[in-house]
């Protein structure tokens, strides 16, 4: 796990999403997916699994703009129709958007019936603006935020290792170089191992952030 880990540090991606990453390798996705704000060429897409036959749609601020488009995600409706699509993704969106349970209830409607939405939100990491940042939601908020927007067979899942690795993912944000955090990384990733082997709840206490896999 650990040289996972690494791997993602020196390819300079932060801790929380090197092992955002590595959760989502669980996961696959299929037929239509819609991809909500991430980018051009997100690095998930080399963990998430593809079916033969996935046709990945991306809408987000940036791609839109190049074609001289604009979507006000906490407004107006995504543009497809009702129970369209088979995959949403959304990750490290929802703590940027305001009106977060309009942007729920649009996710919901353009998926099909019985298909997944899969998304990522942080929870303990540093205030980052793109262009604003609203929220951190705990466990309980994600479950009845989408509860009460009709999705079922919700699941939540913590990312994370324990304290010492929230400390290390806000420290690590700073411009040292890569082999000093790499360097660093075994003290907190062990010390981590060894806390969480004493006082198993600590896990719980400290998660750098949620997946969340959500059924219509």
């Amino acid at each position: 796990m650990i040289l996972k880990i690494a791997k993602g540090i020196w390819r300079k991606k932060s801790l929380l999403r090197t092992l955002m990453n590595l959760e989502l390798a669980n996961y696959s996705v299929r037929g239509k997916v819609l991809d909500i704000g991430g980018g051009v060429n997100p690095s998930y897409f080399e963990f998430l699994k593809k079916e033969e036959g996935a046709e990945i749609i991306n809408i987000d601020f940036k791609s839109l703009h190049e074609i001289g488009k604009t979507i006000d995600l906490e407004k107006d409706p995504l543009p497809y129709s009702d129970g369209s699509i088979d995959h949403v993704l959304v990750f490290n969106l929802f703590e940027h958007i305001y009106n977060y349970r309009f942007l729920a209830g649009e996710i919901k409607r353009v998926l099909k019936p019985g298909r997944q939405v899969l998304g990522f939100v942080p929870f303990m990491m540093s205030y980052h603006p793109d262009p604003r940042d609203y929220f951190r939601y705990t466990k309980e908020a994600l479950r009845n935020i989408f509860g009460e927007t009709g999705f079922k067979n919700i699941q939540i899942i913590e990312v994370g290792l324990g304290p010492c690795a929230v400390s290390y993912n806000i420290y690590a944000s700073f411009p040292f170089p890569r082999f000093i955090k790499l360097i660093a990384l075994p003290f907190y990733y062990y010390f981590d191992l060894a806390l969480i082997k004493l006082r198993p709840k600590l896990k719980e206490k400290y998660p750098l952030g949620y997946v969340f896999i959500l059924e219509k």
